[in-house]
């Protein structure tokens, strides 16, 4: 009786490390932060801010914690002379992480929808076009 439980204890445990070490695709594939990636625009050179923070000047790619670039968020592009250009971030579940979970079991999906990690936001890549403010001189 005692090595049946020693058994079960081991067998169990197996378990629980295997299927913790599976699991949750968005949590183990994602990483922690996504990658927006302002294309070149018209004009070039502009500013681009997140919820007021000055990220760079376009173009670029950067890498920004998944828990800065939140639902809501404003993603800005400016430059002196033309009208302000603002995306909201709106997240949404990747679709491949989703089915991955789903086929994964129910464990998976729950530790990626609580974490947070199953999410990606629309402002992946931003092609942008500011219009000029007043009247301009064409060259």
């Amino acid at each position: 009786m005692r090595k049946y439980r020693l058994s079960l204890i081991i067998y169990t445990f197996s378990f629980i490390v295997m299927a913790a070490s599976l699991s949750s695709c968005a949590t183990v594939f994602a990483g922690r932060k996504n990658t927006v990636h302002i294309k070149s625009g018209s004009p070039g050179g502009a500013q681009v801010y997140l919820d007021g923070e000055y990220l760079g000047d376009a173009p670029f790619k950067i890498r920004i914690s998944k828990y800065k670039l939140q639902q809501g968020s404003i993603l800005e592009i400016r430059k002196e002379g033309f009208e302000t250009v603002q995306y909201e971030v709106r997240r949404s579940p990747h679709i491949g992480y989703v089915l991955a979970d789903i086929l994964s079991g129910f464990i998976p999906l729950v530790i990626d929808v609580a974490d947070g990690n199953i999410y990606r936001p629309n402002t992946r890549n931003v092609h942008y076009t500011l219009s000029p403010i007043g009247p301009q001189a064409t060259e």
